[in-house]
Order: structure tokens, then sequence, then C-alpha cells
């Protein structure tokens, strides 16, 4: 079973800056409503951008409405999620104390932390971040959709943490 959250990605170019030899391009995102998402996570590196498919999805856009869906996994060593037609990517999140650390598939951190303290509620839960104990570790497959402009939730309902059956 995945897990959905809807963002609205606002490139920020005020936001861009070099953090030693990488670059990172800015974002500013919002709920579907328009409402600031709170996170202490404004920029991604070409990579990020790249695994994330901002660059794809923006497609010369200065926003874009995503599906950012999750799909939990329990050890990190099961066969990759599939959906056709768009980029998965496996990732780690480990928690220290009121952090929790993003990690790549192989282990290697990234520079994304996620504050249990400050950050989105929303979007901790969406991640599972908040059942972490210390030093636990949740994996997960990660893809970005594109929104249809007209997309409306068949139950009237706000599309983030909508659970839905993964496709065979």
């Amino acid at each position: 079973m995945g897990r959905s959250l809807e963002a609205l990605f606002r490139r920020d170019p005020s936001r861009d800056r070099r953090e030693g030899d990488i670059l990172l391009e800015g974002y500013r995102i919002h709920w579907p409503d328009g409402s600031p998402v709170s996170l202490g996570l404004d920029a991604f590196c070409t990579h990020g951008q790249r695994l994330l498919g901002l660059g794809e999805l923006l497609a010369g856009r200065r926003e874009r409405r995503v599906d950012l869906v999750v799909f939990p996994k329990v050890t990190g060593r099961e066969n990759m999620t599939r959906v056709p037609g768009h980029k998965v990517r496996r990732f780690m999140l480990q928690r220290t104390g009121s952090m929790a650390r993003l990690h790549f598939m192989d282990g290697t951190p990234t520079s994304i932390v996620f504050d249990l303290e400050n950050d989105d509620e929303r979007v901790l839960e969406w991640f599972g971040i908040q059942d972490l104990a210390e030093g636990e570790q949740v994996w997960f497959d990660l893809t970005a959709l594109p929104v249809p402009e007209e997309r409306q939730h068949p139950l009237g309902v706000p599309f983030h943490a909508v659970a839905f059956p993964v496709p065979a």
C-alpha cells in the first residue's frame, strides 16, 4: 500500500545556493490550498531534483502540483516498486534524537534532515517518522507524479496522506 502526499512545488531562485561543491536549486513547497508546508527543506541538488522528477514535472513552468508517493518497505532489500512510466527510488530515514536524516539506498546520508519538533506533522506522518524510536530506520520507495490540473479526488477529500492500493 502506498501513501500519497500532494504538494505544490514553486521554483524560487532566491533560495539557490552553493554548499561546498554542490549547487542547490531553491523551491517553496505549499499544500494544494496554497498554505506553506513547514519544512527546513528549501532546495534540492541536481541529483535530488532528478530523483524527484522536478525538472521533468515542472517542464519550464514556475510551479507544479506533484503527488509524492511513498511505498513503505520492511528491510530495504525487497524488490523495487514499479510504477510504469515513472522513476522510483529507494531511501531510508534514520532517527537520531528529534531529527531524521534521509539516506540513499546504499546508506549514504543526504543533507536532508527532518525535524520532529518543527517540521509539518503531516509530512512526518506521511513518512512514518513519528513512529520511529531512537536509532530506528524506515525504508521506502519514492516516486513523484504530476497532478493533472483537473484532478479531483473521487471521494472529495484532500489527496495528502490518502492511502491507495499498489497495482500488481
